[in-house]
């Protein structure tokens, strides 16, 4: 009798394992369904990038596989500038452009059909101007010489800023204008005594003048911002998308500031920048602040006075920031006053 109620606890325990092994197994089966379904392949996206470092985000994003994460196929279509991004996302070319602050300013004096998402890199050191050696001593020296840039950009405002503070006017200067990327051979060639441009042709322009190069800087001079701009239609049709392109971009900022060395790697093998470069100038952070209005409000207004548009007065330009999305995932980064 006693062996037999034994044999009965046994029975009943080896039951009672296999119980909780099955209900295990469905918990987990069930845990992981769940997983999958809300990091599940969701829409493909391609995104218009721009060679600088203002841009890190996304690259890094691409390289550690955040993108992937969140389960997007994202694919990364590069432009010169980030005029061209935008313009690559007006002829439907790429769902998303990331784009200087100026750039956005033109297009929003004749189109009204896109927002902007966020800020991912800024920096107040990001444009400087490069001389040849053998020709300049001092900014000053600026006069009477040809300087080119790229028209309409960043580089642009960055020279009249730069040439407004060391007292020049640009009728003081012989002018031209050119590609971003053909920038820096242009200096090497002769054909220009100067050039007004971004920390990757810096680079690239330094490489071929050799020890002929000089740079000008003025740090704080000029904020510049690069930011994530979508059609409103995508935005209204593909929040989801949206709202995972931010998530992703979000763990690239915490990957920067967690993994420096490693990011900066990245960043060198993506745009050709030192690894040495010193970031303490340049921040990437996904955010909304109020400082991107007056950003391009002040370009709004230089674009206006300079007739570089034949438009005459700046509009709304909160009416072009969507902020509901970032503030779905990270209220604190968004801090417009609206």
């Amino acid at each position: 009798m006693r062996k037999h109620y034994t044999l009965l606890v046994w029975i009943g325990s080896v039951l009672g394992i296999l119980a909780l092994a099955v209900a295990g197994y469905s918990w987990l089966s069930q845990k992981q369904w769940r997983t999958e379904e809300i990091k599940a392949p969701g829409d493909t996206v391609t995104i218009g990038s721009v060679p600088t470092t203002l841009n890190s985000l996304v690259f890094i994003a691409e390289a550690q596989g955040f993108f992937s994460q969140e389960g997007l196929n994202v694919t990364l279509k590069q432009y010169a500038t980030g005029k061209q991004a935008l313009e690559g996302m007006f002829t439907k070319d790429i769902d998303l452009a990331v784009s200087g602050d100026m750039a956005i300013v033109f297009s929003l004096f004749t189109r009204q059909d896109f927002s902007i998402l966020a800020t991912i890199g800024t920096s107040n050191n990001e444009f400087k101007i490069v001389a040849r050696k053998d020709k300049f001593k001092e900014p000053q020296d600026l006069k009477d010489k040809r300087i080119a840039t790229a028209k309409g950009t960043q580089m642009n405002f960055f020279l009249h800023l730069f040439l407004t503070k060391h007292g020049l006017a640009e009728r003081d200067v012989e002018i031209s204008f050119k590609g971003a990327e053909a920038l820096p051979l242009a200096l090497a060639n002769g054909e220009v005594d100067a050039i007004s441009t971004r920390a990757s042709s810096i680079t690239s322009a330094k490489r071929l003048l050799s020890d002929n190069a000089v740079v000008f800087e003025e740090p704080e001079l000029f904020r510049a911002t690069f930011n994530l701009v979508a059609y409103k239609h995508f935005i209204q049709e593909k929040p989801e998308a949206v709202r995972r392109v931010l998530q992703a971009l979000l763990k690239a900022e915490r990957f920067f500031n967690t993994h420096r060395e490693l990011a900066t790697r990245v960043i060198s093998s993506k745009i050709g920048v030192d690894e040495s470069s010193d970031w303490a100038e340049t921040e990437l952070k996904v955010s909304l602040d109020q400082s991107l209005l007056f950003t391009i409000e002040d370009q709004a207004r230089w674009a206006i006075k300079n007739k570089l548009t034949d438009k005459r007065q700046t509009p709304n330009y909160l009416d072009f920031i969507y902020p509901a999305a970032l503030e779905a995932i990270k209220p604190e980064a968004v801090t417009i006053i609206r």
